[in-house]
């Protein structure tokens, strides 16, 4: 097998190779895993304890406000501290908030208040650990493999989506929430004891000292006077807006319109993960291909296809189809910009840099979240949808007819 992996010429597969990068990808499958058996009984008991589409959606908008505003921040921890320091103690301390949940529910004193005070400290958290274990695939990785290592190791989070929300299903109709959470708090453990485990030298070069108001900006900065990365980031922002509070109004789409239980909420969000390992597979074997601005931009319009179909067909069966379209063509595009942000950064900048890239995902995706569930409330959920759909395929006509400022490294 370790042979096959030398002369393997596919980057997707070559990754592999790197004993540091199977710890570090087991590690983050095993963590994501638990974080998707955690989100089917969240989004269950919040819907259950306040009934309303606005109040689900503030749940995942607590989780992405600290993104809004400290994204730029956590690329600077990523450029300047050991960096498996950082993901050690950002586990360690994101398994108090499930551990107090899980025992909450348990004994019948769980909150509204809670999720969300819950939510917002593991936002607050992944500030720091997303663009820091971005950082790190760059290190356990030779150069020529990075272009297949990003799609691989984003396939931890969507394998994850794919097991774990039935296995979240199953422990909810088995045993209750609290178990479900439970799993998630014990799932930390798993990125923290591969981060332990890795032999790469994960802590930075040093550096000229800077004021820290330098060290936040120059990542902005620089993506917003590269033409191609302000593209991308503005493309990735749009998507992020108006395409991605869907995920947030799953329990509300599968009790309210479709009639589901937990076990059916639980298939319904893995289509979402089977089309995003569709699409992983996809840009895994386009890896070594001078594709991924049109992958980017094919994404994008799909994306918008897929949302409007979402809240168009009538019900779950051709639900399903609606839901495999976006998760494939959303990880599609992210994972393609992704590859492109770091690919076109500069190694004192990656941080800060792929910093930017998580904000457009999370930290502007607040805006969407509460937005679209306000709206879902007033209008109906399935005519929210639809609108979100119309104005990203706006957006995407806009971003075509300005696709010659997207360039390739």
């Amino acid at each position: 097998m370790a042979k096959a992996l030398r002369e393997t010429d596919q980057p997707f597969v070559r990754a592999f190779r790197s004993g540091d990068f199977r710890l570090l990808w087991a590690g983050a499958f095993l963590s994501f895993t638990g974080g998707m058996v955690q989100n089917v009984a969240q989004g269950y008991v919040v819907y259950d304890i306040t009934g309303s589409n606005a109040k689900l959606g503030a749940v995942t908008v607590a989780f992405m406000i600290p993104m809004s505003f400290l994204s730029p921040v956590g690329g600077v921890v990523a450029d300047l501290f050991d960096r498996r320091k950082v993901l050690v103690n950002a586990m360690l301390l994101s398994a108090i908030g499930p551990a107090w949940l899980a025992f909450a529910t348990h004994t019948g004193r769980v909150q509204y208040w809670h999720f969300l005070a819950v939510a917002f400290a593991g936002g607050l958290i992944q500030c720091f650990e997303v663009p820091t274990r971005q950082a790190v695939v760059r290190e356990v990785v030779d150069p020529e493999d990075l272009p297949g290592a990003i799609p691989a190791q984003a396939m931890t989070f969507n394998f994850a989506r794919v097991v774990g929300p039935t296995l979240g299903g199953l422990a909810y109709a088995a045993v209750g929430p609290w178990i479900c959470f439970l799993i998630n708090s014990v799932s930390y453990g798993a990125l923290a004891g591969s981060a332990l485990l890795i032999r790469s030298e994960l802590k930075p070069p040093a550096r000229e000292r800077q004021p820290l108001f330098d060290l936040i900006t120059d990542g902005i900065r620089y993506v917003f006077q590269d033409k191609a990365l302000r593209m991308l980031f503005l493309m990735e922002a749009a998507t992020s807006i108006l395409g991605m509070f869907y995920v947030s109004q799953m329990p509300a789409l599968a009790r309210s319109v479709w009639g589901l239980d937990a076990k059916g909420l639980g298939v319904a969000m893995s289509f979402i993960g089977i089309g995003a390992v569709s699409g992983l597979v996809l840009n895994g074997a386009l890896a070594g291909k001078r594709w991924r601005t049109r992958q980017a931009l094919f994404a994008m319009l799909l994306v918008a296809i897929g949302l409007t179909l979402l809240g168009s067909l009538p019900g779950p069966s051709s639900g399903y189809f609606a839901l495999t379209l976006l998760g494939g063509a959303v990880i599609v595009q992210f994972n393609s910009t992704n590859a492109l942000f770091q690919m076109l950064s500069t190694e004192k900048l990656r941080g800060r840099v792929l910093s930017m890239h998580m904000w457009a995902i999370s930290g502007l995706a607040p805006i969407g979240i509460y937005s679209f569930g306000w709206a879902a409330e007033l209008i109906g959920l399935r005519t929210a949808l639809q609108i979100g759909g119309v104005v990203l395929f706006v957006c995407w006509l806009l971003a075509f007819l300005n696709r010659r400022s997207l360039r390739e490294p």
